[in-house]
């Protein structure tokens, strides 16, 4: 696995920010949010100190990627990735849909 991003970008998924990561080999994304019960316990510090945030981490491997499609939105565009069984919805602005989408099917094709 290599340890350097191709391309990294913030985009929207599933209701939350993620830093996503392109590398030659996968996709991977992170995604933060805080648990609405630890900030009851820890007094709201889970809100404000990072180390008590929950973090959902997810990858996908290039090879997985059977097609990738885009749609142009009033505000931005989503980038859909499509795996077998599951369908991944980045939501970026235009114009960093089109470095993701090239750079996802350039890793595709080279697999």
């Amino acid at each position: 696995m290599s340890d350097k991003p191709l391309h990294s970008f913030t985009s929207h998924i599933s209701g939350k920010n993620a830093k996503v990561s392109i590398y030659p080999d996968r996709v991977e994304w992170e995604r933060s949010g805080s648990y609405s019960g630890a900030a009851m316990k820890t007094l709201g510090l889970s809100m404000v100190m990072p180390g008590l945030r929950k973090k959902d981490t997810e990858m996908i491997p290039v090879r997985s990627i059977t097609s990738i499609t885009s749609k142009k939105g009033m505000a931005n565009t989503t980038v859909s990735v499509i795996v077998p069984g599951n369908t991944i919805d980045f939501r970026v602005s235009h114009g960093e849909a089109k470095t993701v989408k090239e750079t996802l099917q350039r890793l595709m094709l080279s697999n």
